[in-house]
C-alpha cells in the first residue's frame, strides 16, 4: 500500500475528480482523495492524498490559496466563468479607468460578504446547487464570509484583467469576477484561472501530467510523492518515548516530554524519526491520546 502526498499540475478540462480516478488507475489504489475542488475551466495546483494521507486531508482544506486570474470585463456568462453561456443583458458602458480598478480592487481585500456562484457544488438540502441550477431551479445560496489576505493588479489593458489573489477558505474566484464587474458597472466573468498554492505547496512543486505518464507507477511512487506528515508540519511536534510506544500501537494514551496546558492536535514521531501518527493532549490525564495510529 503506497502512502503520501501527490501534488498535479492540474490541466483545463479536467475535473479534480478525473485527477482522483487517472490516480488512483495508476497506483491500483481507491484509497486517493483530493485537498480542495479545482473547477475543470481552473489550472494549477491540486493536492492529491493516497493511503493514510486521505485522512490528514482536514488540514490541506483549512489552508490558505493563491491565485492569478484572467478576468474578462464588459460580458457575463451563466457560470461566471469561460465554461457558461455569454449573456446578452449586459449594459454598455465606457472602460473603467486603471484607478477606479485599483479602488474596486481594494474593496475585497480583508473580510468581506461574498455569495457563492450558482454553479457551485454547495449543497441545498443534500443537492449541489449546480445540479439544481442545470434543472432549472434557482437555489438560494446566502453569502458567505470569506477573507481576502492580498489582492494585486498584475495587468490591465481593457476588457482584460489580470490580479493575483491570496485567500482563506471558501473563497470562489468566479463570484470575485461578477461582483467586481458588477461592482465597475461592466460585469465580468473568468476567462482563465491558475491556483499557484496551496498552504506551502506552491505551482513549482507540481508534477505535470505529461511527467507523471512516465513516472507515477506504485513502484515509483517514492520519487514522486511527499511524505504524509507533509500535510500536518504546521502542528506542534511530540515524541514518544520507545518504552511508551507498545501502548500507542494499541491505542492507549501515553506520556511525552512535550507537555501542554491546552487540548491541542501534534504530530507524534517515534525516537528514531519516524512518523507514527497524530495524538489529543488530554489536559485532565496529562497524557496524549492517539487519534490516528501509524505503522509504517
Amino acid at each position: 500500500m503506497v502512502h503520501g502526498v501527490l501534488l498535479l499540475d492540474k490541466p483545463r478540462g479536467w475535473t479534480s475528480h478525473d485527477a482522483v480516478a487517472w490516480v488512483r488507475r495508476r497506483l491500483h489504489t481507491r484509497a486517493v482523495g483530493h485537498g480542495g475542488t479545482l473547477d475543470p475551466a481552473a489550472e494549477g495546483v491540486l493536492l492529491l492524498a493516497v493511503g493514510v494521507a486521505t485522512r490528514l486531508l482536514q488540514y490541506a482544506l483549512e489552508a490558505d490559496k493563491s491565485y492569478v486570474a484572467h478576468i474578462v470585463l464588459g460580458a457575463a456568462t451563466t457560470t461566471d466563468d469561460l465554461e457558461g453561456e455569454l449573456l446578452g443583458d449586459v449594459p454598455e458602458t465606457s472602460p473603467p479607468s486603471v484607478e477606479a480598478i485599483r479602488l474596486a480592487l481594494a474593496e475585497f481585500h480583508g473580510v468581506v460578504a461574498q455569495r457563492p456562484p450558482l454553479y457551485s457544488s454547495i449543497k441545498v438540502r443534500g443537492t449541489p446547487a449546480h445540479r439544481k441550477t442545470r434543472a432549472g431551479q434557482q437555489p438560494e445560496l446566502p453569502p458567505r464570509t470569506v477573507e481576502v489576505q492580498r489582492i494585486e493588479l498584475l495587468r490591465y489593458t481593457y476588457p482584460d484583467l489580470v490580479v493575483a489573489i491570496d485567500c482563506r477558505k471558501g473563497f470562489y474566484v468566479r463570484s470575485f469576477a461578477r461582483d467586481l464587474g458588477q461592482r465597475l458597472g461592466t460585469q465580468g466573468y473568468v476567462h482563465g484561472l491558475v491556483r499557484t498554492r496551496i498552504g506551502a505547496f506552491g505551482l513549482d512543486q507540481a508534477w505535470t501530467i505529461r511527467d507523471l505518464e512516465e513516472w507515477l507507477y506504485p513502484e515509483t511512487w517514492s520519487l514522486v510523492a511527499l511524505h504524509p506528515d507533509t500535510l500536518v508540519g504546521h502542528l506542534p511536534l511530540i515524541v514518544v518515548p520507545e518504552s511508551q510506544l507498545p501502548a500507542w500501537y494499541h491505542g492507549a494514551p501515553v506520556r511525552s516530554a512535550a507537555p501542554t496546558d491546552a487540548e491541542v492536535i501534534a504530530r507524534a514521531y517515534a525516537p528514531d524519526g519516524l512518523w507514527i501518527g497524530l495524538a489529543r493532549y488530554d489536559v485532565e490525564l496529562a497524557q496524549w491520546r492517539p487519534v490516528l495510529v501509524h505503522r509504517a
